[in-house]
C-alpha cells in the first residue's frame, strides 16, 4: 500500500522460463513511490538540508528500540495522538530512553493493512478525510529535546499506521519537528505484538537510494532477553528475531 494518490507498486515481467541453451532465467522490472509499504522517511522528506536516505549513519539504523503502546486510546478514538502526557507516563513507568533510541508506537492499526478503506479511512485518493492515529507535535518535541536534557539521543520514530501525523493533519508538524532534528520516521511498520516495551534492538534496512527522501525498508527486531515473550519459539533468547514489515506489492 502507498499514500493515496501516489504511484502504486508495478512489476513488469522481462523474462520467465527456460532459455534455448537449457538454463532457467527469470527477471522483472518494478516501479513504485519511495514511500511504499513499510518504509523510512529520511529527514530531508520534511526538512530542507537534512540527511537524505543514503546519508543516515549506520549507528542510527542499528539501535535500541522501545515500544509505546497506545492501542487502548486508539480503540476509543481512531484519530488519537500520542500526547506529551502519554509519553511522560510511559517514561515514568519504564524509565529513561536508551541512547540512540528508536521509538515505536503500537497503535493496533497494523491489523487493517491491506484494506485501503479501513487503513486510510477512505477508498479514494482524497486526502482531506483520512482517519488514522499518530503522534502529537508536543510528544515529538520531547524526543527532539531529549539529548539536551539527558545526554541520550533519539534517532528514529515509527508506528504501525500510514503517517506519524494523524489523519486530520494538513501541515504535518510532527514530521517537520522530527525531520528538522535529523530524526527519521518509520511508517507502515508491521505487527509489534511479539515485542516487549524495552529490551530489544532494531535493525532498519532501507533501500539505499542516493538523494532519496525515503525508501522501502526491512525492519528486524532482535529481542535481547525476551524468551518469555514467545516461549513457543525454541531459540536462544538473544537470537529471537521478529520481522516488522509489510510486503511492498500490497
Amino acid at each position: 500500500m502507498t499514500w493515496p494518490g501516489s504511484r502504486n507498486y508495478e512489476r513488469k515481467e522481462i523474462a520467465w522460463g527456460y532459455k534455448r541453451e537449457g538454463f532457467w532465467y527469470e527477471s522483472y522490472e518494478f516501479c513504485m513511490a519511495e514511500h511504499t509499504g513499510t518504509h523510512l522517511d529520511a529527514p530531508s522528506h520534511f526538512a530542507e538540508g537534512m540527511w537524505s536516505l543514503e546519508q543516515i549513519p549506520l549507528d542510527h539504523l542499528i539501535a535500541p528500540g522501545v515500544v509505546v503502546d497506545m492501542q487502548d486510546k486508539v480503540a476509543k478514538d481512531p484519530l488519537a495522538e500520542l500526547t506529551t502526557d502519554d509519553l511522560m507516563a510511559w517514561l515514568d513507568k519504564h524509565g529513561p530512553l536508551p541512547d540512540r533510541a528508536i521509538i515505536l508506537l503500537r497503535t493496533g492499526w497494523a491489523s487493517r493493512y491491506g484494506n485501503k478503506t479501513a487503513y486510510f479511512g477512505t477508498s479514494t485518493n482524497d486526502t482531506n478525510n483520512l482517519i488514522f492515529p499518530g503522534m502529537s507535535v508536543g510528544a515529538a518535541q520531547i524526543l527532539t529535546s531529549y539529548e539536551q536534557v539527558s545526554g541520550r539521543k533519539v534517532v528514529g520514530v515509527g508506528l504501525d499506521a500510514p503517517s506519524i501525523d494523524y489523519g486530520s493533519s494538513k501541515l504535518f508538524p510532527t514530521h517537520v519537528e522530527l525531520n528538522s532534528h535529523n530524526i527519521y520516521i518509520l511508517e507502515n511498520v508491521g505487527d509489534m505484538s511479539a515485542l516487549p516495551a524495552t529490551g530489544f534492538e532494531l535493525i532498519v534496512m532501507p533501500m539505499k537510494m542516493r538523494s532519496g527522501s525515503g525508501g522501502p525498508a526491512r525492519i528486524i527486531a532482535k529481542i535481547l532477553d525476551g524468551s518469555s515473550v514467545a516461549p513457543h519459539l525454541q531459540v536462544p533468547p538473544a537470537s529471537l528475531l521478529v520481522l516488522l514489515l509489510f510486503i511492498w506489492g500490497l
